[in-house]
């Protein structure tokens, strides 16, 4: 179903989650979540229902200074809708970076229209409690030889001064992902979605995580002047 078919009062066929950073009141990435929404089976009716709710929790948190609140929105496929805010860490926020290990899967998940955010996790949650029984903080998941997505975060890599990141579906369609293609279009970066072998990963120049909470962070040790670029797009962003 297409943003074009779908009926003003559609509603997601599962349970829908968006995971926002929230700034000063203010949630910088808001129309990229909503766009995801949208994709998921949200109907303008309920996305107009959701933007309400989630200006009313934001406008709680308005002159707060800290750049770490997660304001969660859940939508439920009967159309009601829960948001609600944390101060806490990104899964990203790791002391020198987080390490990624490639954790195998037999098949790709199963994933709502548009390739929207599911509020069941524990496809995802598997391959990140594989990742740290093999000392990575981050999983890079790979299914037939490419790496599909990641445990918690969109991945990235950087070759010859290109970037690139695996297709949605099999990935999520993450709303950082979402801003960072129109980003580094604005910005002339060559930027293209494609597969990515285990050997591309593991050759390229740069690899990179992106998520709407947490930002862009380099994996350990593979970061570069391409990411530099990458974490001050989203610094701008952060600060409006």
């Amino acid at each position: 179903m297409n943003g074009a078919a779908k009926s003003v009062d559609s509603r997601p066929p599962i349970a829908l989650r968006e995971t926002c950073r929230l700034v000063a009141g203010r949630i910088p990435l808001w129309t990229y979540h909503r766009a995801r929404l949208l994709a998921g089976g949200c109907g303008e009716a309920l996305l107009a229902e959701i933007d309400a709710r989630v200006a009313e929790t934001a406008a709680n948190w308005t002159g707060k200074a800290s750049n770490r609140q997660r304001l969660t929105v859940v939508v439920a496929p009967n159309g009601e809708v829960e948001a609600v805010v944390q101060q806490r860490l990104s899964s990203l926020d790791v002391p020198g970076g987080p390490t990624a290990s490639f954790v195998e899967v037999t098949s790709p998940p199963w994933l709502p229209p548009g390739a929207a955010k599911p509020t069941d996790r524990r496809w995802w949650d598997d391959a990140q409690r594989r990742a740290r029984w093999a000392d990575g903080h981050q999983a890079l998941i790979v299914c037939d030889g490419h790496v599909i997505d990641g445990g918690t975060a969109s991945a990235w890599v950087v070759s010859g001064g290109g970037v690139v990141t695996p297709p949605a579906p099999d990935a999520i369609a993450g709303v950082a992902r979402a801003f960072l293609l129109d980003a580094l279009e604005r910005e002339g970066v060559s930027v293209r979605i494609g597969p990515l072998s285990v050997a591309d990963v593991q050759t390229a120049d740069e690899l990179f995580l992106t998520n709407a909470f947490g930002g862009a962070v380099a994996v350990r040790g593979r970061g570069g002047p391409v990411f530099e670029r990458v974490s001050e797009l989203f610094a701008r962003m952060w600060r409006g």
